[in-house]
């Protein structure tokens, strides 16, 4: 009976959870089909005629077209050179290479700096350097995306055995043919779990394009429903109905590569 108890009670903090979490979700999607009236008189209730009025009309204000595709261009090139960079990187590391001790010191010293303390030196730099553009918002997330995906791989790339690479070294493989022929098919699930926490980063980064993109036609599409919001009042409506267009991408992303996504997460435990 004991255990049946805890059984019950594990059930009902899960729930507990899960309402909490989705609950949000569902007014989310429930106001986006409302009219201005309705949302305020009760946002809670069902509406009188679920009508799409509110995602054509975020679609053609916000330019969400335009911002989605910036948003796919920043989330896509940060996750392919944040992998890239992180994995050679982690490899290095992994095989004990010279200095690896401090390097790890010091990647974890990173994690710990907050991001805003960089904003404004950063935002004078890049200006000097014309670089107030999509270019520099994605040099920026590869850089302070670093530090967390190179000490995520490199716990991968530990459990991989160095008989695997000597077995390789032996038959005529050099490291580099070791590293994309065997290191990388062995630690995949750690490698699209960077990629997808990255291209997520991007995807839904705020303060970076905020600052640095002043172009609208370089805006991402968090950045297009931010505009949407105005002095004195906002079209409520519309600005969730933006949201749930935006969502949308990155939950088919997910659902496509939750498998791998959480076999990156257990089995990404920092080795020291």
């Amino acid at each position: 009976m004991k255990g049946k108890g805890n059984v019950i009670i594990s059930w009902i903090i899960l729930i507990t959870f899960a309402f909490s979490a989705l609950f949000p979700v569902y007014l989310l999607i429930l106001n986006s089909f409302k009219t201005r009236s309705e949302i305020f008189s009760d946002p809670f209730r069902f509406p009188k005629d679920f009508s799409f009025s509110n995602y054509i009309k975020a679609w053609g204000y916000a330019d969400l077209g335009c911002g989605l595709l910036n948003s796919f261009i920043l989330g896509s090139l940060s996750a392919v050179f944040t992998t890239l960079i992180a994995g050679i990187a982690a490899y290095a590391l992994a095989r004990r290479a010279r200095g690896s001790s401090y390097t790890i010191t010091f990647l974890m010293f990173c994690n710990t700096l907050p991001f805003f303390i960089v904003l404004i030196p950063l935002y004078v730099w890049f200006y000097r350097l014309g670089l107030t553009n999509l270019i520099g918002v994605i040099i920026i997330s590869v850089g302070t995306g670093l530090p967390f995906s190179i000490l995520l791989l490199r716990s991968f790339l530990l459990a991989i055995p160095k008989e695997i690479e000597e077995a390789a070294l032996i038959d005529g493989a050099n490291k580099w043919q070791i590293f994309w022929r065997i290191i990388l098919p062995l630690a995949r699930s750690g490698f699209l779990t960077v990629g997808l926490l990255t291209f997520l980063g991007g995807w839904n980064s705020f303060t970076l394009p905020l600052t640095f993109l002043t172009n609208p036609d370089q805006q991402t599409a968090i950045i297009k429903i931010y505009n949407l919001t105005g002095q004195y009042t906002s079209p409520w409506g519309q600005i969730f109905a933006a949201i749930v267009i935006v969502s949308l991408p990155t939950i088919v992303l997910f659902l496509a590569f939750q498998r791998y996504f959480i076999q990156g997460l257990i089995g990404g435990a920092f080795k020291y």
